[in-house]
């Protein structure tokens, strides 16, 4: 077991490498950083910060990760981390910034697919085996849930939560929340439909993905007022933990949703 340290690349000798780690030419490791073992960072990589990156991922050149945060309201000298899991890839031109105040920090998980220019800002905390897409943007103090996708080129707002297994579609301006299981899209993107290609690779069965449609149509598919249509789903279907996760979403919702429009309406009558 050893590590592989290209004799042209710059790693701080406070800086801690796990075994069998590859760091190519041009590279700058921070002295406040952990890189678990087997990680590859090919080339002109950036880790700086009080940053920790797990075992088994492949970062590409000219990532940059756990620099200070873009946020005008970070202080010099203000000590903040950024947290990548395990097996993650990273694609070329990626950016994920520390946190912005004191202790705070950026949190990614694990089994995630970085694409190339997508960028993670400050205070983010992203679940498991997420996409994004490439340029995908995500703004400060946003909330991906697991086996979310993202798609090019779509821009997420801060504060923003993305739920479990919901896609933001590409070109996209998200501005409010996005509920567990479903697809938004626009500008600004609204809810359209459940994500049945994004459950299945989940791992949800064919009942499952018929009782979150179930919940989805009563949600916002009806002439009901909200309100009561919450109620509705909350005594019939939230005995059911995958729409207890829609449900729980909508009680701590802060921004909002990002709720269908009359041609969502349109959508799911067709299905």
């Amino acid at each position: 077991m050893s590590v592989k340290i290209d004799s042209q690349t710059r790693v701080h000798p406070h800086a801690e490498i796990g075994v069998d780690c590859e760091i190519g030419p041009f590279c700058t490791i921070g002295p406040h950083v952990k890189i678990g073992d087997r990680t590859k960072l090919v080339s002109h990589v950036v880790v700086d910060g009080h940053t920790t990156i797990g075992t088994d991922c492949s970062i590409f050149p000219f990532t940059t990760i756990g620099v200070q945060s873009q946020d005008q309201k970070y202080i010099p000298d203000t000590v903040t981390y950024c947290d990548i899991g395990a097996n993650n890839t990273i694609r070329e031109f990626v950016s994920i910034h520390s946190g912005t105040e004191e202790g705070s920090r950026t949190v990614v998980g694990n089994h995630n697919a970085f694409l190339a220019h997508a960028h993670v800002a400050h205070n983010c905390q992203v679940g498991d085996h997420v996409i994004l897409s490439h340029s995908a943007t995500v703004g400060g103090h946003v909330t991906v849930g697991d086996y979310a996708n993202l798609g090019g080129l779509c821009a997420i707002h801060q504060f923003c939560t993305i739920g479990e297994c919901a896609m933001v579609a590409g070109c996209s301006a998200l501005r409010q929340d996005a509920l567990p299981y479903t697809i938004a899209e626009g500008n600004p993107a609204r809810m359209r439909v459940v994500n049945r290609v994004g459950m299945q690779r989940a791992g949800y069965s064919e009942e499952q993905i018929r009782e979150v449609r179930h919940a989805f149509r009563a949600l916002f598919v009806n002439d009901m007022v909200f309100a009561d249509a919450l109620q509705t789903v909350k005594r019939e279907l939230g005995h059911l933990d995958y729409v207890e996760k829609m449900i729980t979403a909508i009680d701590e919702s802060k921004r909002g949703l990002a709720r269908p429009d009359q041609e969502a309406f349109e959508i799911n009558a067709g299905e």
